[in-house]
């Protein structure tokens, strides 16, 4: 007989291990698209608001670092490379384009590691 007052039971088929690595990848893509996203907003808003959009133009800069950084460190790049990508941000459309690449390698990565990736990025990390 089954006792009411008893808490449900949940049986979880294959739970995902947590990788420290998969998990940089993870959090670091998702401040790199958000840089991509800011990035475009700020460039918008610079004809409407002028020099203020600065502000929003160096928030992307350090976003995109942190993502770049975390991303590299996920995906075993080399640290003289790291820093490589880390330089080669402060060039405008060059910067744009390291972070959809390495938000491209990314997102492979982490669908090969068993994560949902969506626009924004992972979903389940």
């Amino acid at each position: 007989m089954d006792n009411p007052y008893q808490s449900p039971q949940s049986y979880v088929l294959n739970p995902r291990k947590g990788d420290d690595l998969l998990d940089d990848v993870a959090s670091g893509q998702k401040l790199a698209i958000y840089a991509i996203l800011l990035y475009f907003a700020a460039a918008g808003l610079q004809m409407v608001i002028g020099p203020l959009a600065y502000l929003l133009v160096l928030a992307c800069l350090g976003m995109s670092w942190v993502g770049i950084y975390r991303i590299s460190r996920g995906l075993g790049h080399a640290p003289w490379w790291r820093i490589v990508l880390l330089l080669l941000m402060l060039i405008p459309l060059v910067g744009l384009l390291v972070l959809v690449s390495l938000n491209a390698r990314a997102t492979s990565k982490l669908r090969e590691a068993g994560y949902t990736v969506g626009l924004l990025g992972a979903r389940n990390y």
